[in-house]
């Protein structure tokens, strides 16, 4: 009898996953990074959202002392000044605003609105609410803005050599530090997630979109990359601008790739002068201010520092599109005049800067913050600023999952029980293997 013997199957072997060693860390520390130091990130860049609206907030509290009278223009700022220290000689006025269609007389803590049109008093504008005080000491100081509500004494404390990342080599606080941290953490976390969202160009359309009906891996994972697209050229804003107030070397780094240098400006002092010299007065300073740039409007009249000798009457004019118009403290172009000799000088915008030191300078701060526009468009920079809360969501959720996956496969494989990856978790871990090197090597067993 003979046998016949089946032919022997011919195993092949799988080739080995090729690996990515560099966007497999980008993976790991974009996860862990957001992760661990996440929920204080989300912190400063969620009551930033909350304060998009800080000069809006303050006019509505101020109730009737922001609701002028419309008619033209017939009291100068100087008057103004004039006008609030005869009805309240006791106040020591520091300056004078021209907001939103008053002036504002101010110490610098409250004030007195004055109708431009009638010379009328319309009412005094107080403190800044703690609550927004808190927020405003938190967002940009970290707690550590001295007499604010919520000020940390030791978040104030300079930190020893740390002289380079501060401006003219002194030492940054530790509030400057963590929000300069913080910032370039955020810039990382865009960067990178740029680089990994960056799809191949076929798929161009599918990264765009959000697969609702296929599971909440699916669901989240693809709200996380849209989401965090969407908004990649606010976030990219904020990580550098944000960096840029606290860390000198953003600033440097800024002039070192862009065209153009930055111009120096001497700060306004007036030449010491015999005693006695009379002082020529606010009405004539401010003339002088104008003289040197008739076009511009006069936003701001400041006087000098109460027993300072040296101290210069300083004023601010918005010349052409003011980038701070929409907030409190508008103006762009800052000038300063001898307050014995009338010789002004500009100290800040001068005509002539390099278009590096104009965005750096006049547009980072009213970019970051929103107010180079109006109330309406400024919605966009508030969505924006919840981005990243949607975006700590979906990372939490996508993470959470995964975690419950390899705990599954784990346990079921103490027990020797078959224990197979979710079809929703599958099709996105096909997607991107480097995102779970783990839950690709279990699909490829599988297979």
């Amino acid at each position: 009898m003979t046998q016949t013997l089946k032919a022997p199957v011919e195993r092949t072997e799988r080739r080995p996953r090729r690996r990515r060693p560099v966007r497999r860390f980008m993976v790991v520390s974009h996860r862990w990074l957001s992760l661990v130091l996440g929920l204080v990130l989300l912190v400063i860049t969620t009551s930033g959202g909350l304060l998009l609206y800080r000069p809006e907030l303050e006019r509505v509290l101020a109730g009737p002392a922001y609701e002028p009278s419309h008619h033209a223009v017939a009291v100068t700022l100087p008057q103004a000044r004039e006008i609030v220290a005869q009805a309240h000689p006791s106040f020591e006025a520091t300056g004078v605003w021209y907001e939103h269609g008053v002036y504002r007389v101010t110490d610098d803590t409250t004030s007195w609105a004055v109708d431009p049109g009638t010379g009328r008093i319309l009412g005094h504008v107080g403190e800044t609410p703690s609550w927004l005080g808190f927020l405003q000491n938190l967002h940009e100081c970290f707690l550590s803005c001295e007499g604010d509500p919520g000020y940390l004494s030791w978040l104030n404390q300079p930190i020893s050599h740390t002289g380079w990342l501060g401006d003219d080599g002194a030492d940054v606080t530790g509030g400057s530090l963590v929000l300069g941290v913080f910032g370039l953490l955020l810039l990382y976390l865009s960067l990178t997630g740029i680089w990994l969202w960056f799809p191949r160009p076929s798929r161009w359309r599918s990264s765009m979109s959000v697969r609702w009906k296929r599971g909440r891996f699916a669901r989240d994972t693809d709200l996380h990359k849209v989401a965090g697209m969407i908004a990649i050229p606010a976030l990219l804003l904020w990580a550098v601008t944000g960096a840029g107030f606290e860390l000198s070397f953003m600033e440097k780094a800024w002039y070192a790739v862009t065209p153009g240098s930055e111009r120096s400006y001497a700060d306004p002092v007036s030449a010491k002068a015999p005693k006695g010299t009379p002082d020529i007065g606010l009405a004539h300073a401010a003339q002088a201010a104008q003289a040197l740039h008739p076009d511009a409007d006069l936003v701001y009249a400041g006087l000098p520092v109460k027993g300072d000798a040296t101290s210069a009457y300083t004023f601010w004019f918005s010349d052409g599109f003011d980038p701070y118009g929409q907030t409190q403290y508008p103006g762009d172009l800052g000038v300063g005049v001898d307050r014995h000799t009338g010789r002004a000088s500009d100290y800040y915008g001068g005509p002539g800067e390099a278009t590096a030191q104009v965005l750096w300078d006049q547009w980072s701060y009213p970019a970051h913050a929103g107010y180079v526009v109006n109330g309406w468009w400024r919605l966009v920079w508030t969505l924006f600023a919840f981005a990243p809360l949607l975006l700590a969501i979906t990372g939490i959720s996508t993470w959470l999952v995964r975690r419950s996956t390899k705990r599954r496969r784990r346990r079921a494989a103490r027990t020797h029980e078959p224990a197979t990856v979710p079809t929703e978790v599958a099709e996105v871990v096909r997607e991107d293997p480097e995102t779970d090197p783990e839950l690709a090597a279990a699909l490829d067993e599988e297979r």
